[in-house]
C-alpha cells in the first residue's frame, strides 16, 4: 500500500476547500455500485488520492489474458475507483483453470493464498472441501444479502449437496456451434438455429470436409477438459458415475457410443482434424475449419477476429433419443479464502461488486460469457442482446444448464485427467474407444479407492 507523503496543515485545509468547491466526494461503496459510476477521469483520480492508510489491500487471482483480461482489469479498476476502503490487486495465473488450481494448492501450503480467486465449476467439489475457503453462505446469512436476482440455475453451480452456497457465479458459459457461413453456402447446407441431431452435424461435417479435403469439417473443444464428453454423454441419457454407490458409469454402452461418434468422424469421415483447441480456434478464424463446438466465452474473440460471416447454432439432441439436452455449465465462480475479519469483509465487498448487475453486464458484453443476474439480462443488456443476436443465442438454451460433474476427494482432478488422457489416446490411435473408456474407468476406481 502506498504511504501518503506528509502534508502540513495549511495544505490539507486548502485541499479540503478544493474538493468541496469541485463537488468531489467519495463514491458510495454499496453492494450494487455501477461500473459506470466512476469513469476514467477526475472522479477516479480523486478516489485514488482519497485512499487512506486504512484501506485494505486484497489480491484477486484469475486466468484471463488478452481482451478478456482487459475486461477483468476494467471491472477491477472501476471497483477501486468507486470507493476508498478497499484496493484490489488483480493477478493473472498461467495454465488456465488447472494451472490456477495447482498454484492455489501451493499457496495454501505456504499460507500465501489470495483473498479472492475464481474457480472452475469443474473443481467446485475440491475447492469447497479441500481448500480453506470461507463459504459464501456465511456472508450472505450474516448480512441478509438477497440472492434473488442471480439466475437460479447459475446460483446452484456454487452450491454443495446440502444446498449451501460455497461460491457465487461469476462467469457462465454453454457450448455453441460456431459456423463459417461462407462454407455452408458453398456446400449448399441450409443454416438453421439448431441442428436436428448430432447425426446431422456429422453429416454436415463430412460434406464440408469433402468440398475442401485440406479443410476440417468440425472440431469439438475437448483437448484440456472433458466438458464436451459430459455434454454428449448426459444428453444421450448416460452418466459419469454414481458417487453414492461408488460406481463409474461413463464406460457403459452409452459412453462408448459417444466416443465412437467422434472416432468415426476422425477415422472414417476424415472431418475432425487432429489438433488442439488453440490450433482449432486459429484454423477456424483463418477459414481452415468450418465448424467449432466451443464455449460461449469464445464469442467475443471469434466475432472480432474471424475474416468471414460468422454464424451461431444451438446444440442439438441425439437422433431418436427421448432424453433432453444437458449442458454442463462452463466458466467459474468466485471464492473467498479464510483470513482476518478485515480481509474477509473486503473480499466480500469486492465479490458483491464483481457479481453486481452492472459488472456482470460489463463482463458478459466484453468477454462473451453469460450474465449471472436476471436484471442485467432483462434490463441493462436488453438493447445489446437485441442488437447482437449471436450473444443472445446462448440464453435460448440456458434452461438446459446442469452442474459440471465433480469427482470426489483429493484425487478429483487426477480422475478427470485420467479420463481425458485415455480419450486423447483413442484419438491418436493408441487404443480403441472401448479400450480407452474401460482402462480409464479401471484406473479411476483405483485412484478414488472405489
Amino acid at each position: 500500500m502506498k504511504k501518503r507523503i506528509g502534508l502540513n496543515v495549511m495544505m490539507v485545509v486548502a485541499l479540503m476547500w478544493i474538493l468541496v468547491g469541485c463537488g468531489q466526494g467519495n463514491a458510495d461503496s454499496g453492494n450494487n455500485a455501477a461500473p459506470s459510476a466512476s469513469p476514467a477521469g477526475t472522479e477516479a483520480s480523486s478516489n485514488k488520492e482519497d485512499k487512506t492508510e486504512k484501506a485494505v489491500e486484497i489480491k484477486f487471482m484469475h486466468v484471463f489474458g488478452g481482451t478478456q483480461g482487459e475486461a477483468i482489469k476494467e471491472m477491477v479498476d472501476r471497483y477501486n475507483a468507486s470507493q476508498n476502503k478497499v484496493i484490489v490487486k488483480a493477478e493473472q495465473t498461467q495454465g488456465f483453470y488447472d494451472g490456477l488450481l495447482e498454484k492455489l494448492q501451493t499457496l495454501a501450503v505456504s499460507k500465501q493464498l489470495p483473498e479472492v480467486a475464481i474457480g472452475s465449476y469443474a473443481n467446485g467439489e475440491f475447492m469447497s472441501t479441500r481448500m480453506p475457503i470461507r463459504p459464501m453462505h456465511t456472508f450472505i446469512n450474516k448480512e441478509g444479502y438477497s440472492t434473488e436476482d442471480y439466475t437460479a440455475q447459475m446460483l446452484k453451480l456454487g452450491q454443495d449437496a446440502d444446498g449451501k452456497q460455497q461460491s457465487l457465479p461469476f462467469l457462465v458459459s454453454t457450448p455453441l456451434i460456431y459456423v463459417n457461413l461462407d462454407h455452408f453456402e458453398k456446400a449448399g447446407i441450409p443454416v438453421v438455429e439448431q441442428p436436428e441431431s448430432w447425426e446431422q452435424v456429422r453429416g454436415w461435417a463430412k460434406q464440408l470436409a469433402a468440398v475442401a479435403p485440406d479443410r476440417g469439417g468440425v472440431y469439438f473443444q475437448m483437448d484440456f477438459d472433458t466438458w464436451m464428453f459430459q455434454t454428449l454423454l448426459e444428453s444421450k441419457g448416460g452418466s459419469y458415475a454414481s458417487v453414492k454407490d461408488k460406481d463409474v458409469q461413463f464406460n457403459d454402452e452409452t459412453g462408448k457410443e459417444v466416443l465412437r461418434y467422434w472416432l468415426d468422424m476422425m477415422q472414417k469421415d476424415k472431418s475432425i482434424p487432429m489438433m488442439n483447441g488453440t490450433q482449432a480456434a486459429e484454423a477456424f478464424q483463418s477459414g481452415d475449419l468450418s465448424m467449432l463446438v466451443a464455449t460461449t466465452g469464445n464469442l467475443a474473440n471469434l466475432s472480432k477476429n474471424s475474416s468471414f460471416k460468422l454464424g451461431i447454432m444451438l446444440l442439438p439432441t441425439w437422433e431418436g433419443e427421448q432424453t433432453p439436452r444437458r449442458l454442463p455449465a462452463g466458466g467459474a465462480g468466485l471464492y473467498v479464502f479464510q483470513g482476518s475479519e478485515e480481509k474477509e469483509a473486503a473480499a466480500w465487498d469486492f465479490v458483491k461488486y464483481a457479481t453486481s448487475p452492472e459488472s456482470s453486464s460489463l463482463l458478459a458484453q466484453k468477454m462473451g460469457y453469460m450474465t449471472v443476474r436476471n436484471s442485467a439480462r432483462e434490463e441493462l443488456m436488453a438493447d445489446y442482446l437485441k442488437e447482437n443476436p449471436k450473444a443472445a443465442a446462448t440464453y435460448k438454451q440456458a434452461q438446459d444448464i446442469v452442474p459440471w460433474f465433480n469427482w470426489p476427494g483429493d484425487a478429483g482432478t487426477r480422475a478427470t485427467r485420467t479420463l481425458l488422457d485415455h480419450i486423447q489416446g483413442s484419438f491418436s490411435g493408441d487404443m480403441t474407444g472401448d479400450e480407452a473408456l474401460d482402462k480409464a474407468a479401471a484406473e479411476i476406481k483405483k485412484v478414488l479407492g472405489w
